[in-house]
């Protein structure tokens, strides 16, 4: 029996005094539904279709927008999009509607519709040009010094936070003050369990940098580096998105390490460290990594490809450890260079050509030849003098 069949019958059975319930019963349908038919019936006497499903289209047909106004929207947005610093989206067309008289105003919905009909709300194709930002190494690990954090009756302490932005391996390690022998004892320390980059890449802090009373001499975090044969990458000042996979781990560190424990002392603390980093790197998933742990990711990496070796050092205890000489390699600072077309590196700064106004340019500062090699998409730009500090231990 089809639907309409099974509603006629209904609605006749109930005419003829038989209960709601029983309907519903014997036809398999709800109680709701055959009260349903019958009020329809009973809505429409004298109506031979009643049973006939109702045309479901809105009642009210809204008014459609007169074809002026459409391409007065359209101008609009295309005059906007021609000034550079101007916004494009509905409500500054709603506003350049109202500001030049335009009766009636369209809705905001409205102008997002005919936005969408000629497909104006799809993301332009990009084309990096020589003014983006500088991605100079394949293989990165990037560090960040977190703090100061206080544990309770004991009191502050940092930590020097490390990642391989290839694989999300990390490395955390817990140091009383920012002296650069604690920093380096870290980094050596991921470096001799993990692998050495082509790169490390930090901000601008004080303790990773070196001195600014000899900001040439270099300190010993950069020393250590070069000694190496990685290179020192410092990102913009005031841009730490840039080091952005370090500071979203910076963010695991607080949530799911310190915050979720209560640490008697720095020791205790240090000692819960490796647990975390273990778990850390077998069982945290990352999308960038296609939903793989650190372990996994790392384990389908190619150790000629993707690391330059062990490193196999002593303890680095005392500040003669560190007394590392700067006798080769490259130091890079990335930077924005703004309208007075200044290049400023720690306590010291460059004048550049015009035409790197408004765009980012790597600094390369050449330990062998002494000298500062501005670079923009890979191309010399401009070439300074620039001699190297010597220390006196």
């Amino acid at each position: 029996m089809k639907e309409f069949q099974q509603r006629q019958e209904a609605v006749s059975r109930y005419l003829k005094g038989e209960k709601v319930t029983s309907i519903a019963f014997s036809t398999g349908k709800s109680r709701k539904w055959v009260h349903h038919w019958i009020n329809r019936y009973k809505s429409n006497p004298g109506k031979i279709n009643w049973f006939e499903d109702e045309n479901k289209a809105p009642k009210k047909v809204k008014s459609k927008l007169a074809p002026q106004t459409e391409q007065q929207i359209l101008f609009i947005r295309k005059e906007l999009m021609e000034e550079k610093m101007a916004q494009i989206g509905a409500i500054s067309i709603q506003y350049e509607c109202q500001r030049r008289g335009l009766r009636p105003v369209p809705a905001i919905w409205t102008i997002n519709r005919v936005i969408a009909k000629y497909g104006l709300n799809k993301p332009t194709s990009f084309h990096k040009v020589s003014k983006d930002y500088p991605e100079l190494f394949a293989h990165t690990h990037q560090m960040d010094l977190v703090g100061p954090r206080f544990i309770k009756g004991d009191g502050k302490f940092y930590s020097v936070n490390l990642i391989d932005t290839t694989s999300r391996s990390c490395f955390i390690k817990a140091v009383r003050t920012k002296l650069s022998e604690g920093i380096v004892q870290a980094i050596a320390s991921f470096w001799q369990t993990h692998g050495m980059p082509d790169a490390l890449q930090m901000d601008n802090e004080l303790a990773f940098r070196g001195s600014n009373r000899y900001p040439r001499s270099f300190g010993s975090v950069v020393r250590f580096a070069l000694s190496q044969g990685v290179a020192p990458v410092f990102i913009p000042v005031s841009e730490p998105w840039r080091n952005g996979i370090i500071e979203k781990f910076n963010h695991t560190y607080q949530k799911r390490f310190f915050q979720t424990q209560t640490f008697k002392n720095l020791t205790d603390l240090s000692v819960r460290e490796q647990s975390f980093i273990d778990f850390h790197n077998s069982h945290h998933r990352y999308s960038s990594q296609g939903h793989k742990t650190p372990d996994e990711a790392k384990a389908l990496m190619l150790p000629p490809v993707y690391y330059k070796g062990i490193i196999h050092l002593p303890p680095l205890t005392s500040n003669a450890d560190l007394k590392i000489p700067l006798t080769k390699g490259c130091i890079y600072y990335i930077r924005y260079i703004r309208s007075d077309l200044k290049l400023f590196l720690p306590n010291e700064a460059f004048t550049l050509k015009p035409a790197l106004k408004y765009s980012y340019v790597v600094a390369e500062i050449n330990i062998d030849n002494h000298s500062l090699v501005i670079r923009q998409n890979q191309e010399i730009m401009q070439v300074f003098h620039y001699p190297i500090n010597a220390v006196t231990w």
